[in-house]
């Protein structure tokens, strides 16, 4: 069974963040307003800073509303390092440094994680559809994944057990 070896660096990754971050806004502004109800943030998509180390995957952004200004916020994912990308140990946390910073985390920092998330399975999905056009017709898994300094990669198993 082949093991493919597929990886992103953390500017493509950030690339597919700010995608996300956007939404279905084909214009690709660099910032976007969130709303909820009567609550409402404005995201500076421009600010999003992705640092990928060993472990750790950390992304500061700018998020600003009507009560708390502009604040940066981090989120923080343990994604495992090489060699334990396929342990059972994931974390993910805000840091928020100030009261108002704390604000727009307890008010929107699980919605904008998730998303942010959702960048890192979008990245997941692709190096699967890669390993597939390098592999028709085997089937596929993930095997683990992990980073390293500036990149996001995934061990990749083709082919039967």
């Amino acid at each position: 069974m082949p093991v493919l070896d597929i990886s992103l660096s953390a500017d493509q990754l950030a690339a597919r963040m700010q995608d996300r971050l956007r939404g279905l806004n084909a214009a690709s502004p660099t910032t976007v307003l969130w709303r909820q109800g009567s609550a409402a943030v404005l995201i500076f998509v421009d600010s999003l800073k992705v640092r990928l180390l060993t472990g750790w995957l950390m992304c500061n952004l700018d998020l600003q509303s009507d009560t708390a200004g502009r604040q940066t916020l981090q989120f923080i994912f343990y994604l495992g390092s090489p060699g334990l990308g396929d342990g059972p140990r994931a974390g993910a946390g805000i840091n928020a440094v100030t009261a108002q910073a704390a604000q727009l985390a307890d008010a929107w920092g699980s919605t904008v994680q998730r998303v942010l998330w959702d960048a890192v399975l979008d990245a997941l999905e692709a190096f699967l559809a890669q390993a597939a056009a390098q592999n028709p017709g085997q089937p596929l898994a993930i095997q683990g994944f992990q980073t390293a300094p500036g990149s996001l990669s995934a061990a990749i198993v083709a082919g039967d057990k």
